[in-house]
């Protein structure tokens, strides 16, 4: 995978993404556990599968990948490939059961914001200004592609927090605002896990060695980086909350759909009943042009095939102008209005006011991907991983089941 105009044209549509997945079933999997460390630079991506901006819209689902990476392999040797499409998952189901978590870094961010205008080293940081290569050429990667390595972000945090000595918060709304696939969850939690806050007394602290290995010595370093292990902030613990993931859906023959940015794979659909779908990416957070623009085309793209394959009757809104929500609604005759389950982020507090505002009867459809995880995300990742092998069961096809 490279980081150029075809590779995003690819990826905002089912059948583009479907061709990416082929490519990288085909060619890179095989050698994925081995590789998957490696940043050999902007144009050299192809020790991984460049598929998180689909998977985060879930223009793929991730049941899917599975089921089509098990008529290839053994699942002893794609197990650490699943290891890390589960791991977004375990991060949102988290999230679900701590969604206080997202609100005091909301919050957090709120307090530090005269910060931005004020602090030089946080100025330098963002316009890759601060004379250490390595960082200055990741940030002018990112605000150019809106694409980092996986391994790179833990890099940049590392960095960011424990030598830059900014706060954890800023970092992530920085990613958040220029990563084409950022999620909340994902971002947010990943930056605290990095800063120590997920697992107490746990950080990631970034080495000169660990950076030069896996980026092939691309870059000089000064002859003594310091990176502080102090405690960033003081670490606080959420209580997880139950969470509800019953789809409540009914079988009226009244119902329309509500499809939002955050999940396009339109599972939950009957054929030809009413759609009414986003059309423009909802800013809330200050997402970066970049960022505004992919989502755009992923959204153009997605009305296009509601149009096609699934509907006649596609009708489209903004949510600058959500009351058109409600006289599609009524012009309708609708009794329910069906949308898959917002996460925590930008429409779990949305929906239900639009709900309340327009007296709609809205109800919740729950991926069996989520429901089968998150029972197991309101602890450690390895809590859940120990289960990884049994849900995903549910997915694979034979013949290669027997080798589990």
């Amino acid at each position: 995978m490279n980081l150029n105009e075809k590779y995003y044209e690819s990826i905002i549509d089912h059948h583009g993404s479907k061709l990416l997945l082929e490519n990288f079933v085909n060619e890179k999997l095989p050698s994925y556990r081995s590789k998957r460390n490696f940043d050999f630079g902007t144009y050299e991506k192809n020790c991984v599968s460049g598929l998180s901006p689909a998977i985060c819209r879930r223009i793929l689902i991730e049941k899917d990948i599975i089921k089509r990476i098990s008529n290839q392999f053994s699942y002893g040797h794609v197990e650490k490939f699943i290891d890390e499409i589960c791991w977004r998952t375990y991060w949102k189901g988290w999230l679900e059961h701590r969604p206080q978590v997202w609100y005091d870094y909301l919050e957090d961010l709120k307090q530090l914001y005269p910060l931005k205008f004020d602090n030089l080293d946080y100025k330098n940081a963002i316009s890759g200004s601060t004379g250490l290569e390595c960082f200055d050429t990741w940030v002018n990667e990112l605000l150019k592609f809106g694409y980092l390595h996986n391994h790179t972000r833990m890099w940049f945090a590392s960095l960011w927090i424990f030598h830059l000595k900014l706060p954890w918060q800023l970092g992530a709304e920085f990613f958040y605002q220029n990563l084409i696939d950022a999620d909340s969850a994902s971002n947010t939690l990943s930056w605290r896990w990095v800063a120590g806050l997920q697992t107490k007394g746990k950080k990631y602290i970034a080495t000169v060695d660990n950076i030069n290995r896996f980026t092939n010595n691309r870059f000089s370093f000064p002859n003594k980086l310091i990176l502080s292990d102090e405690e960033v902030t003081s670490y606080k613990f959420y209580e997880p909350a139950h969470v509800a993931t019953n789809s409540n859906t009914s079988k009226s023959k009244n119902k329309g759909y509500l499809i939002t940015e955050e999940d396009l794979s339109f599972v939950n659909i009957e054929k030809n009943c009413p759609i009414i779908i986003q059309s423009q990416s909802y800013n809330k957070f200050g997402q970066s042009e970049h960022v505004e623009s992919f989502s755009n085309k992923t959204l153009k793209n997605a009305i296009q095939y509601c149009k096609n394959e699934i509907s006649h009757n596609v009708s489209t809104f903004t949510w600058e102008n959500a009351e058109l929500i409600e006289k599609w609604v009524k012009t309708h005759n609708l009794d329910e209005l069906e949308i898959i389950a917002p996460t925590i982020g930008k429409y779990e507090k949305i929906i239900p006011k639009l709900a309340d505002r327009f007296n709609l009867n809205i109800s919740y459809y729950y991926h069996d991907w989520d429901t089968s995880f998150w029972k197991y995300s309101d602890k450690g990742f390895f809590k859940m991983k120990k289960q990884i092998k049994n849900i995903v069961a549910q997915f694979w096809e034979t013949p290669l089941f027997k080798n589990f």
